[in-house]
């Protein structure tokens, strides 16, 4: 009886070793994951408003979906503006969002490509494609939209941290 339980318990630990590798293997193979800053030097924007000074984006994974989390610094401004969301990558609406100028996105991916739609009160008002390098340091954001009649775009150069 007691070899049984020792058997089991090994066999327990081996289990759990091999679903925290597994899961440690699945977080680093996926090259969006982790904390990106702007590089204000490369990036465009083509927008209204203050310039931005400083951005950090960080996408995580939570279960089944995937928290996107952005914080803004404006030149002239002191107070962060953040973008929270999470969002699997099915192609199907998620809400809520929170800080944006829309309440409901949904994302797609390709392989090192995810495609972003943005939706606001029902009507798409941004698309963001981010691209990640082939040797995962650098994320390219180029987007487009049209806020309440005002149309906006920018080639946005993050840097993996």
């Amino acid at each position: 009886m007691l070899r049984h339980v020792r058997r089991f318990g090994l066999l327990a630990v081996i289990l759990g070793l091999a679903l925290g590798y597994s899961a440690t293997l699945l977080a680093q193979a996926d090259p969006f994951l982790g904390t990106w800053e702007l590089n204000v030097e490369k990036s465009e924007f083509n927008t209204q408003g203050a310039a931005v000074r400083a951005r950090t984006l960080v996408i995580t994974r939570k279960g089944t979906v995937f928290s996107h989390v952005q914080d803004t610094y404006r030149v002239g401004q002191d107070a962060v503006q953040k973008l929270t969301y999470d969002v699997a990558y099915d192609g199907k609406d998620s809400t809520p969002v929170i800080g944006g100028a829309f309440d409901v996105v949904t994302i797609t991916r390709q392989g090192n490509v995810l495609t972003r739609k943005a939706k606001n009160r029902g009507t798409e008002v941004e698309t963001a494609t981010y691209t990640v390098s082939a040797d995962g340091k650098t994320l390219t954001v180029v987007t487009k939209g049209n806020n309440y009649g005002v149309e906006y775009g920018s080639t946005q150069v993050f840097e993996k941290k």
